[in-house]
C-alpha cells in the first residue's frame, strides 16, 4: 500500500485483504523460521530453544533506528558484542554477564538520549 492507500485503491488492490495476506504469509514465514531454528542445528528438539533473541531484536531495532541499513549496522554490531562476549568469558575468565550488562547499558543510555532530546 506505501504511503498512499487511494493510489494502491485505484491500481486495485484491496487494503484489508492485502493486510491480511501480508500478516498470515508473514507469520507463515517466521513460524518456518521457528522450525528451522528448533530442528535445524541437531534435527531434534531441545529443552531450551531460544537464547534470548527477542532481547537482541529489540536491542537492534532501537539501535537501527527502525531503518533498513541502520538495523543491518546495528545487527553486526551486536553479532559482535555477542562474539567478544563470548571471547572474553573463554581467555579473560570474564563472566558473560558482563556483555550482557553492556548491551543493557548501550540500550539505557540511548533510550535517555532520545528522551533527552525529545524534551529538551
Amino acid at each position: 500500500l506505501g504511503l498512499d492507500r487511494r493510489a494502491a485503491g485505484f491500481v486495485g488492490f484491496l487494503e484489508k485483504r492485502l493486510v491480511w495476506f501480508v500478516l498470515l504469509f508473514s507469520g507463515a514465514l517466521a513460524g518456518l523460521a521457528g522450525v528451522c531454528e528448533v530442528a535445524g542445528p541437531i534435527g531434534q528438539l531441545v529443552p531450551q530453544v531460544s537464547p534470548g533473541y527477542g532481547y537482541a531484536a529489540i536491542t537492534v531495532a532501537f539501535l537501527g533506528r527502525l531503518n533498513p541499513f541502520g538495523i543491518l549496522c546495528a545487527s553486526l554490531l551486536m553479532a559482535l558484542l555477542y562474539l567478544g562476549g563470548e571471547a572474553a568469558q573463554m581467555s579473560l575468565n570474564l563472566p558473560l554477564a558482563l556483555s550482557g550488562l553492556f548491551q543493557g547499558m548501550m540500550l539505557f543510555f540511548l533510550l535517555a538520549c532520545d528522551v533527552l532530546i525529545l524534551y529538551r
